[in-house]
Protein backbone atom coordinates (compact mmCIF):
# COMPACT_ATOMS: atom_id res chain seq x y z
CA UNK A 1 0.00 0.00 0.00
CA UNK A 2 2.79 2.41 0.93
CA UNK A 3 4.59 1.84 -2.36
CA UNK A 4 1.40 2.43 -4.34
CA UNK A 5 0.79 5.73 -2.54
CA UNK A 6 4.39 6.81 -3.11
CA UNK A 7 4.16 5.88 -6.81
CA UNK A 8 0.91 7.83 -7.20
CA UNK A 9 2.52 10.80 -5.42
CA UNK A 10 5.55 10.63 -7.71
CA UNK A 11 3.29 10.42 -10.76
CA UNK A 12 1.55 13.63 -9.70
CA UNK A 13 4.92 15.30 -9.18
CA UNK A 14 5.92 14.27 -12.70
CA UNK A 15 2.70 15.82 -14.02
CA UNK A 16 3.47 18.93 -12.00
CA UNK A 17 6.98 19.05 -13.45
CA UNK A 18 5.63 18.68 -16.98
CA UNK A 19 3.15 21.48 -16.32
CA UNK A 20 5.98 23.70 -15.07
CA UNK A 21 8.07 23.10 -18.21
CA UNK A 22 5.08 23.54 -20.51
CA UNK A 23 4.08 26.75 -18.74
CA UNK A 24 7.61 28.10 -19.11
CA UNK A 25 7.66 27.28 -22.83
CA UNK A 26 4.16 28.60 -23.49
CA UNK A 27 4.75 31.89 -21.68
CA UNK A 28 8.09 32.31 -23.47
CA UNK A 29 6.54 31.67 -26.89
CA UNK A 30 3.55 33.86 -26.04
CA UNK A 31 5.75 36.81 -25.07
CA UNK A 32 8.04 36.27 -28.07
CA UNK A 33 5.06 36.03 -30.38
CA UNK A 34 3.49 39.14 -28.91
CA UNK A 35 6.56 41.38 -29.11
CA UNK A 36 8.36 39.96 -32.13
CA UNK A 37 5.48 39.08 -34.44
CA UNK A 38 2.52 40.90 -32.89
CA UNK A 39 0.84 37.47 -32.61
CA UNK A 40 0.44 36.20 -29.04
CA UNK A 41 -0.80 32.66 -28.47
CA UNK A 42 -4.60 32.82 -28.28
CA UNK A 43 -5.98 31.73 -24.90
CA UNK A 44 -2.54 31.55 -23.33
CA UNK A 45 -3.55 33.40 -20.17
CA UNK A 46 -6.53 31.11 -19.61
CA UNK A 47 -4.45 27.96 -20.14
CA UNK A 48 -1.70 29.15 -17.80
CA UNK A 49 -4.13 30.21 -15.07
CA UNK A 50 -6.56 27.31 -15.39
CA UNK A 51 -4.20 24.41 -15.97
CA UNK A 52 -0.53 25.03 -15.32
CA UNK A 53 -0.77 27.08 -12.14
CA UNK A 54 -3.40 24.80 -10.59
CA UNK A 55 -1.33 21.71 -11.40
CA UNK A 56 1.85 23.26 -10.02
CA UNK A 57 0.21 24.18 -6.71
CA UNK A 58 -2.03 21.19 -5.98
CA UNK A 59 -0.53 18.10 -7.60
CA UNK A 60 2.65 17.92 -5.49
CA UNK A 61 0.84 18.09 -2.12
CA UNK A 62 0.94 14.32 -1.64
CA UNK A 63 4.67 14.21 -2.39
CA UNK A 64 5.27 16.96 0.14
CA UNK A 65 3.48 14.80 2.72
CA UNK A 66 5.39 11.66 1.69
CA UNK A 67 8.67 13.49 2.17
CA UNK A 68 7.61 15.05 5.46
CA UNK A 69 8.44 18.47 4.06
CA UNK A 70 5.30 20.43 4.84
CA UNK A 71 5.78 23.77 6.57
CA UNK A 72 5.94 23.42 10.34
CA UNK A 73 6.49 25.82 13.20
CA UNK A 74 8.81 24.28 15.78
CA UNK A 75 8.56 26.99 18.41
CA UNK A 76 7.57 24.66 21.26
CA UNK A 77 8.23 21.33 19.56
CA UNK A 78 11.99 21.32 20.13
CA UNK A 79 11.71 21.95 23.87
CA UNK A 80 8.89 19.44 24.45
CA UNK A 81 9.43 15.91 25.73
CA UNK A 82 9.19 13.00 23.30
CA UNK A 83 5.62 11.98 24.29
CA UNK A 84 4.44 15.57 23.88
CA UNK A 85 6.17 15.78 20.49
CA UNK A 86 4.33 12.65 19.38
CA UNK A 87 1.02 14.20 20.45
CA UNK A 88 1.90 17.48 18.69
CA UNK A 89 2.86 15.63 15.51
CA UNK A 90 -0.33 13.56 15.64
CA UNK A 91 -2.52 16.64 16.17
CA UNK A 92 -0.80 18.57 13.38
CA UNK A 93 -1.07 15.63 10.99
CA UNK A 94 -4.71 15.09 11.95
CA UNK A 95 -5.40 18.74 11.18
CA UNK A 96 -3.75 18.25 7.78
CA UNK A 97 -5.91 15.20 7.07
CA UNK A 98 -9.06 17.11 8.02
CA UNK A 99 -8.18 20.22 6.00
CA UNK A 100 -7.05 18.37 2.87
CA UNK A 101 -9.95 15.94 3.10
CA UNK A 102 -12.55 18.65 3.61
CA UNK A 103 -11.19 20.75 0.76
CA UNK A 104 -11.06 17.73 -1.59
CA UNK A 105 -14.65 16.83 -0.70
CA UNK A 106 -15.82 20.45 -0.92
CA UNK A 107 -14.19 21.02 -4.34
CA UNK A 108 -15.51 17.81 -5.89
CA UNK A 109 -19.04 19.21 -6.42
CA UNK A 110 -17.87 22.33 -8.32
CA UNK A 111 -15.63 20.12 -10.46
CA UNK A 112 -18.58 17.88 -11.33
CA UNK A 113 -20.75 20.92 -12.05
CA UNK A 114 -18.07 22.35 -14.35
CA UNK A 115 -17.91 19.00 -16.14
CA UNK A 116 -21.69 18.79 -16.52
CA UNK A 117 -22.00 22.25 -18.03
CA UNK A 118 -18.83 21.92 -20.13
CA UNK A 119 -17.20 24.94 -18.51
CA UNK A 120 -14.86 27.01 -20.66
CA UNK A 121 -13.15 30.40 -20.60
CA UNK A 122 -14.14 32.63 -23.47
CA UNK A 123 -12.17 35.74 -22.55
CA UNK A 124 -9.87 35.73 -25.59
CA UNK A 125 -10.30 32.23 -26.98
CA UNK A 126 -12.64 29.37 -26.09
CA UNK A 127 -10.52 27.30 -23.70
CA UNK A 128 -12.17 24.28 -22.10
CA UNK A 129 -11.44 24.58 -18.37
CA UNK A 130 -13.58 21.93 -16.69
CA UNK A 131 -10.83 19.25 -16.64
CA UNK A 132 -8.59 21.52 -14.56
CA UNK A 133 -11.27 21.65 -11.84
CA UNK A 134 -10.51 18.00 -11.02
CA UNK A 135 -6.83 18.73 -10.30
CA UNK A 136 -7.72 20.34 -6.97
CA UNK A 137 -9.66 17.42 -5.41
CA UNK A 138 -7.14 14.99 -6.92
CA UNK A 139 -4.10 16.67 -5.35
CA UNK A 140 -5.85 17.42 -2.07
CA UNK A 141 -7.43 13.96 -1.86
CA UNK A 142 -4.17 12.11 -2.33
CA UNK A 143 -2.51 14.53 0.08
CA UNK A 144 -5.18 13.62 2.65
CA UNK A 145 -4.59 9.90 2.10
CA UNK A 146 -0.83 10.30 2.55
CA UNK A 147 -1.31 12.45 5.66
CA UNK A 148 -3.70 9.82 7.05
CA UNK A 149 -1.07 7.11 6.48
CA UNK A 150 1.49 9.32 8.21
CA UNK A 151 -0.93 9.83 11.12
CA UNK A 152 -1.41 6.08 11.47
CA UNK A 153 2.37 5.63 11.49
CA UNK A 154 2.74 8.28 14.21
CA UNK A 155 0.03 6.71 16.37
CA UNK A 156 1.42 3.19 15.97
CA UNK A 157 5.03 4.27 16.52
CA UNK A 158 6.19 3.25 13.04
CA UNK A 159 8.63 5.45 11.13
CA UNK A 160 7.16 7.96 8.65
CA UNK A 161 6.79 7.06 4.99
CA UNK A 162 9.94 8.89 3.96
CA UNK A 163 12.12 6.55 6.04
CA UNK A 164 13.07 3.67 3.78
CA UNK A 165 10.76 4.54 0.88
CA UNK A 166 11.93 7.90 -0.36
CA UNK A 167 15.57 7.35 -1.19
CA UNK A 168 16.31 10.54 -3.09
CA UNK A 169 15.45 13.08 -0.38
CA UNK A 170 18.15 14.34 1.93
CA UNK A 171 18.12 16.29 5.18
CA UNK A 172 14.77 14.91 6.29
CA UNK A 173 13.51 15.87 9.74
CA UNK A 174 14.39 13.65 12.67
CA UNK A 175 12.29 10.62 13.45
CA UNK A 176 9.78 11.41 16.19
Amino acid sequence: MDRLIVLASRALVLLCSAALVLMMLQVTFDVAGKYLFDQPIPGSEAIVASYYMVAIVFLPLAWVEVCGESIVVELLYNIASKPIRVIMAALGTAATVICYGFLAWFLWAPAMHAYQIGEFDSSTWNVITWPSRFLLPLGLGLGAVVALLQLLRIVTGRPPLHHGIVDDVTDLPEQI
